[in-house]
């Protein structure tokens, strides 16, 4: 009897604490505040347009996963195709002496879906947009092919990089997270943790979140 209570104390312990992980991975942690000076200088890797109404930051994928998984598809797509056109090859079971262009096609088509992967972790770019009445971050593997989250914002906006259920190397991925008016939206978990650190700040130095103010005014003289 003491056995099985002991056990069942443990297994009860190791719930609570994974609840408890779970919990904090969740919630994140606030957004590191920014200087005007860290602003000013930038980030090698963000690109910035400063504007009267809106602010755009603009970040592209560029990971080491990614030049490897195109690396990968695309030399054996060239493998495939290459003995495609050897002669006799089984297509869906049939054996087929010489291959059509639709066999060509049907091919073709296959490995757009392997090559949208990679280009979704190399040359996919993040765009985010700040107005004083809304964020727009737009995600874009291909021009027009994508997503895009939209996310009005009030007096209070609260940024955060908390887990989203994105995983890298079986270890949770926190995302930007951006809340307001009782609404939120996450993004960029598989960006590099240095441009994720620095979004996150630029988004918060922008809305002046426990700092007061937006944007400086600048007057016109």
């Amino acid at each position: 009897m003491g056995i099985r209570e002991d056990f069942l104390a443990k297994l009860a312990a190791l719930k609570e604490s994974a609840r408890a992980r779970n919990a904090a991975l969740l919630a994140g942690r606030p957004a590191k505040a920014l200087s005007a000076e860290e602003l000013g200088k930038g980030h090698p890797k963000v690109s910035s347009i400063i504007g009267f109404q809106a602010t755009v930051y603009e970040t592209r994928m560029g990971g080491c996963f990614g030049w490897f998984w195109l690396t990968f598809t695309s030399v054996h797509c060239v493998a495939m195709f290459y003995g495609l056109s050897r002669g006799s090859v089984k297509v869906s079971g049939a054996l087929v002496a010489e291959a059509a262009w639709w066999h060509y096609l049907g091919l073709a088509l296959f490995y757009v879906p392997f090559f949208l992967v990679g280009f979704a972790f190399t040359v996919a770019r993040y765009r985010v947009e700040l107005t004083d009445a809304m964020i727009v971050v737009r995600w874009r593997i291909l021009p027009y092919v994508g997503w895009t989250w939209r996310l009005p914002v009030g007096d209070e906006v609260k940024v955060s990089l908390a887990y989203r259920g994105s995983s890298e190397n079986d270890k949770p991925s926190a995302a930007i997270v951006v809340a307001s008016q009782g609404k939120d939206i996450d993004f960029g978990a598989f960006l590099a943790d240095d441009v994720k650190e620095f979004l996150a700040g630029a988004i918060r130095y922008y809305y002046g979140v426990d700092e007061g103010a937006s944007t400086p005014f600048i007057p016109n003289d």
